[in-house]
């Protein structure tokens, strides 16, 4: 079992995303140790060293592991490879995020500046912003410029 989660820990510090685990769960490689514990006939100090062994090796995997199911997150993928415990911690979070609506995002934006005071504006992105004094500044969708632009109510900063 050393030797296993021994090569699993490499095999984790040398790939950048997850790897298949050996182990559904972090529960079942405590179960199994536990049941080579029993049977062994090593003295009973040898086996506490064994124990901070397995312990530290398997911290050691499930901080790299966590890091890299962060990392996978935080760029919008979803991790594959997860052991049972790693799929309950992150899957609230995955539920999230496919429940969220998907945002249309516009993909030009113009810096205005008003030219009057102007009350609150509901972009076409459907945000409000505002209201504005004479002179601000905002960055706004292109449509909703050219509008306020067409209208003498700002103008478009170079």
């Amino acid at each position: 079992m050393i030797e296993k989660l021994r090569l699993w820990l490499t095999a984790e510090v040398n790939s950048r995303l997850l790897t298949e685990p050996p182990y559904s769960s972090y529960a079942e490689v405590a179960e199994r140790f536990i049941k080579e514990l029993q049977n062994s006939p090593l003295p009973q100090s040898l086996q506490d060293k064994v124990k901070d062994h397995i312990i530290s090796t398997l911290l050691a995997i499930v901080d790299l592991r966590i890091k890299k199911i962060l990392w996978e997150l935080s760029q919008g993928r979803t991790p594959s490879n997860m052991t049972a415990e790693e799929e309950r911690l992150i899957g609230p979070l995955l539920k999230i995020r496919q429940a969220s609506p998907q945002r249309k995002k516009s993909q030009n934006y113009v810096v205005v500046q008003f030219l009057v005071s102007h009350p609150a504006i509901v972009t076409e992105e459907f945000i409000q912003i505002g209201p504005f004094a004479k002179g601000d500044l905002a960055k706004l969708p292109a449509r909703d410029a050219k509008d306020l632009e067409e209208r003498g109510v700002a103008k478009r900063f170079p």
